[in-house]
């Protein structure tokens, strides 16, 4: 959800110029109306700052230009081509976040995920490697940690032994350390090609500037192939050395493998469909 207070940032990538909004990471532009342009034009302001700017200069009920303005904001934050600065604590948009979810329950749905985008470098495979692994770092960090508080439980029907516990913990970190690999896989690949990892709800994926056939399936395939390849290594170590945690570690990241089948949009890409 977008507050009153929030701001919004053009993402890496993205520029006006000459009354067009272009993005690097798609090769493309669009052409903006004199409120698009105005509402860019500030950019970096408090949203309900540029609603009252706004209907100022077009005479417009406030209503409608804050309407105007958050249609506007939604929609290019939904194209990943603006991110949106929070203001305010945690706590209070947690409490903000709970009461549009009561608001929606009896339509039954979820309040609208904000997107985030966040750049790449493509240099060299090791920079891109590197930029992959540090975009993604934050989700995979919460993913790990979801993963193991989820799993807890299971500590205690198991007995509430330390034995069970070192293992959900290895499977929740490899839940995590799986993510930033599939995804600092696909940048690897991606050297001097523009590029953006982009998280939305539960979706975490890389935006890149289009790509032959050929590429786009190596690109495709080289995010879960990074993430099995440390999986299987790590199975096999821990194998070697009668290391459960180790063996429990490597099976969340060899699970990528489904990611190569057609059940998943990295093997339908490969596959060319």
């Amino acid at each position: 959800m977008i507050g009153a207070s929030d701001r919004i940032d053009l993402a890496a990538g993205v520029s006006l110029s000459n009354g067009r909004l272009g993005d690097v990471v798609r090769g493309s532009s669009w052409p903006l109306n004199d409120s698009g342009i105005f509402v860019l034009g500030r950019v970096g302001r408090p949203l309900d700052v540029v609603v009252r700017e706004l209907a100022e200069a077009f005479d417009l009920p406030l209503d409608v230009a804050r309407f105007d303005v958050l249609q506007f904001v939604w929609t290019l934050n939904a194209l990943a081509l603006v991110n949106v600065v929070q203001s305010g604590s945690r706590l209070r948009r947690l409490a903000d976040w709970l009461v549009l979810v009561l608001r929606l329950a009896p339509a039954g749905a979820l309040p609208t995920p904000l997107t985030r985008r966040r750049p790449l470098d493509t240099g060299s495979a090791r920079r891109g490697v590197a930029s992959g692994l540090r975009a993604s770092s934050s989700r995979a960090i919460a993913i790990a940690a979801g993963s193991t508080i989820a799993l807890l439980p299971l500590v205690g029907l198991a007995g509430g032994s330390g034995r069970p516990a070192a293992l959900i913990v290895a499977l929740g970190i490899g839940t995590g350390v799986g993510v930033g690999l599939h995804e600092a896989g696909h940048v690897a690949l991606l050297r001097g090609v523009p590029s953006a990892l982009v998280v939305r709800g539960h979706r975490t994926f890389v935006l890149h500037a289009p790509l032959g056939p050929v590429r786009r399936s190596l690109v495709a395939v080289s995010g879960p192939v990074m993430a099995v390849g440390l999986g299987l290594a790590l199975v096999v170590l821990g194998a070697a050395v009668s290391e459960l945690a180790v063996v429990v570690l490597g099976l969340p990241l060899a699970a990528h493998a489904l990611s190569l089948t057609v059940l998943a949009g990295d093997g339908r890409t490969a596959c060319g469909i």
